[in-house]
Parts: C-alpha cells; structure tokens; sequence
C-alpha cells in the first residue's frame, strides 16, 4: 500500500511560465510537473485569468480556454463540474489545479474555480508574480515550516496542525461576506505565528486576498 502523498503547494504562476516550461512524467505515485525556464517545479498551480472560449460540445470532457496577459491555457475537467457550467465568456476566474500534457499541448484539470468580480486582481497577480521572482530565496526558506521553538518534533507538528486550524476557523467565523482584516485574525487567534500561517494559506489556494490585508476562504 503506497504511503499518502502529502498535498502540493499550489504555486502562482503566469500561464506563459506553464506553456513555455518542460512537463516532467515522474514513476509511481509521485506527482508529475512542470519545470519553468526559472527552475520552479510546479505540480498544482494557482492562476488567475479572463475566460475567452468554452467548449460544451466535447464528449468526454468539459473544457475552457483562459487568458492572463501572457498566454492561453485550457482548463479540461472529466467529472461533471457546475461551475463550469456557470462560467461565461468575460468571466474572470481563479483556478487550483494540475497542469497536463497530451501529445504538445499543456492543460490543466481544475480542482477549485471560482469566479472573481474585479479584474484588477489580474493586475494584482502580476504585481504579486513580480515580488516574489524577487523574493524567491527568501520565500523558499520560509516556506516548509512555521516556526515553534522548544517543542519536541510529535508535538510541534500537533501545534502547527492546531493552529492552523484555529486560524482557519477564526476567519470563516469573522467573514460577513467582505473578507476578514488580517491584523483582527491575529487578535482574535493570539497566535504569534498567524501571519506566517494564512500566508502557508494563500501560497497553497484555501485562501486569497480580497484586497489589500484583508483575506477570505476559497469555497
């Protein structure tokens, strides 16, 4: 019985990044990727972009063709999926997924889309792709772990564990529907490491910024 993988990261990433990178096909369970012209390994993805085609007349698929300023990459679910059903052209989305390839093309079987009301959060990601291409060796040595000092291994993985939660309750229990202010979750939580928890949330898609410090739940 193959051990259970541990559930990637979903790394932002620009669509050209994706399209011009190298699909990796890894053995066994472990989980196939792209590898960008800048080295990052990218297994599950996180993207923002305006729908510009839908194809409903696929047989064994559902399919859409999204668009972020740099390119154009299709987004293919095999399951009946109702938010697809529900995207329009001129809709702007944020998809969780799992980048693919078959024969030269690279696609993407989504896992969470969720429409976005605002197409500024386009300009946003790009600002934000911006930053962290300059922070990527800052980034990369934060990002495994949040630190607890003076807590034995078994119980330092049981606090971050619940922490997290904590946290992730606390903003679905502050959010009237306006996203929650980042500086009321540390009050509410009293954890010192909240910020360094809901940003282990938004690099990994269970949640994103509504706007500037204030951050929701993607559900």
């Amino acid at each position: 019985m193959p051990e259970p993988q541990k559930r990637q990261i979903a790394c932002k990433a620009r669509i050209a990044d994706l399209v011009n990178g190298k699909y990796v096909k890894e053995e066994g369970w472990t989980p196939n990727y792209i590898i960008t012209k800048q080295g990052k390994h990218i297994s599950r993805v996180n993207l923002i972009g305006t729908v510009i085609s839908k194809n409903e007349g696929e047989q064994n698929y559902q399919s859409l063709i999204i668009d972020d300023g740099s390119g154009s990459i299709p987004l293919r679910s095999f399951e009946k999926n109702e938010t697809i059903n529900n995207t329009e052209i001129g809709d702007i989305i944020i998809v969780i997924g799992r980048p693919r390839e078959y024969g030269s093309e690279k696609y993407i079987v989504p896992e969470i889309i969720k429409k976005i009301n605002n197409n500024k959060w386009i300009n946003v990601r790009k600002v934000e792709l911006e930053i962290e291409n300059l922070k990527t060796a800052e980034l990369s040595a934060k990002e495994e772990k949040v630190i607890v000092e003076n807590i034995e291994p078994e119980e330092q993985t049981k606090s971050i564990i619940s922490n997290s939660k904590l946290v992730y309750e606390t903003v679905k229990e502050l959010d009237s529907g306006q996203g929650v202010d980042i500086d009321d979750i540390i009050k509410k939580t009293g954890i010192k490491d909240t910020e360094e928890i809901i940003k282990k949330f938004l690099r990994e898609g269970e949640m994103f910024e509504i706007s500037p410090g204030r951050i929701k739940i993607l559900e």
